[in-house]
């Protein structure tokens, strides 16, 4: 009996997009590929980190990436140093912590690397309707890094809803090192980072939680202002991006990977490592005919044991800010959480229990 091989289209060619794809080519699969913009890759550059802490028990993430998803991208640099600054506390953390990767339409992108490898033709300025899509493919794989096919398929719940204002920076930087800021009066409950393109340019992100256009550019204003920052600004940007969870991940024949199935971090939201996993484990579950609902378990885990601390964050302020930033770097915390190779997302309930006492010992009277 011969096999019916699945024709299968792919709405996106974003990081998960192109590991379907990628995935769905080594098993003689080539699917239809549709991307409304005219190259693969996010409009702007700049710099996502992928945090080993975040993808254990995963040793080596690059490593991982090339020989279990057949996926042979290349970082720009390991992440070896984290400086992290709330209003009166700076601390430093350093280890094998992961690693930098180029976003975007840089001809050295991930998404580029990933394009290029491919031997399946995209269509580009093409915008596809998922619901025309599903009545003429056996399968739609929606990565277009959006909510909208979710919502409409009542399968979405907003976990943070964010406007994320940034700039690429030049400057001195170390190309092994991300730095970090939390503040209330310019980030509310979430943070700003610069990540490294080398050691004399940089990208430079705000992320606002509960903000709108007008006001993410006053509190761009401010963060520059309260932290004195002087780099020199040659390009900016500003988007909005909702985070939430996505359950089933799959409906029908409709299946959402990357962030249009909930599969970003809601915690520091680089969901890098989530985008290649999701989009690669898609097109196995088409493969093989196996559940992606329980394909894809371990990473809807990992995304819940995040939005435990999601929560925890969004109800933190200044004080709070710094003494949680004391508390992960405390010597034998730190080790615990940095430099091993424990899955300490699966003990959120217990540290946030640790954290809760800690604080009650530096800020008496605090109240769970």
């Amino acid at each position: 009996m011969v096999r019916h091989t699945p024709r299968i289209a792919i709405i996106g060619a974003g990081i998960s997009g192109l590991a379907c794809a990628l995935e769905l080519e080594r098993h003689g699969i080539i699917p239809a590929i549709f991307e409304q913009r005219a190259r693969p890759g996010e409009a702007f550059n700049h710099v996502g980190g992928l945090l080993q802490l975040m993808s254990r028990p995963i040793r080596d993430e690059v490593a991982y990436l090339r020989k279990e998803l057949h996926l042979p991208v290349k970082p720009l640099a390991r992440w070896n140093r984290i400086i992290m600054h709330t209003p009166r506390v700076t601390r430093t953390v350093t280890g094998n912590l992961g690693y930098f990767f180029l976003r975007g339409q840089d001809e050295n992108s991930t998404e580029s690397q990933l394009y290029s490898l491919l031997k399946t033709p995209v269509y580009f300025n093409r915008y596809a309707d998922w619901r025309a899509l599903a009545h003429h493919y056996d399968y739609v794989v929606v990565a277009d890094g959006t909510p909208a096919v979710a919502r409409t398929l009542g399968c979405w719940q907003d976990l943070v809803e964010t406007w994320v204002r940034g700039a690429v920076v030049l400057g001195d930087f170390d190309p092994h090192t991300l730095i970090m800021w939390v503040n209330t009066e310019y980030s509310r409950h979430t943070y700003a980072y610069l990540t490294p393109f080398n050691a004399r340019r940089a990208s430079l992100l705000l992320i606002v939680n509960d903000s709108n256009p007008d006001e993410i550019e006053e509190k761009w204003r401010l963060f520059w202002e309260i932290e004195k920052l002087d780099y020199q600004v040659l390009d900016s940007f500003s988007v909005k991006h909702t985070s939430g969870y996505c359950y089933p991940p799959q409906v029908g024949n409709v299946l959402m990977v990357g962030n249009a199935g909930g599969f970003m971090e809601p915690f520091l939201g680089f969901g890098v490592m989530s985008a290649f996993r999701s989009g690669v484990y898609a097109a196995r579950a088409l493969v093989s005919g196996k559940s992606y609902l329980s394909i894809t378990s371990d990473l809807r885990r990992k995304i819940a044991h995040l939005a435990t601390i999601r929560r925890l964050l969004n109800n933190m302020d200044n004080e709070d800010f710094d003494n949680l930033v004391r508390f992960i770097t405390t010597p034998g915390i730190k080790q615990l959480i940095y430099n091993t190779n424990i899955d300490v997302l699966q003990y959120t309930t217990v540290l946030l229990n640790l954290f809760e006492q800690v604080k009650k010992k530096v800020r008496p009277g605090t109240q769970k």
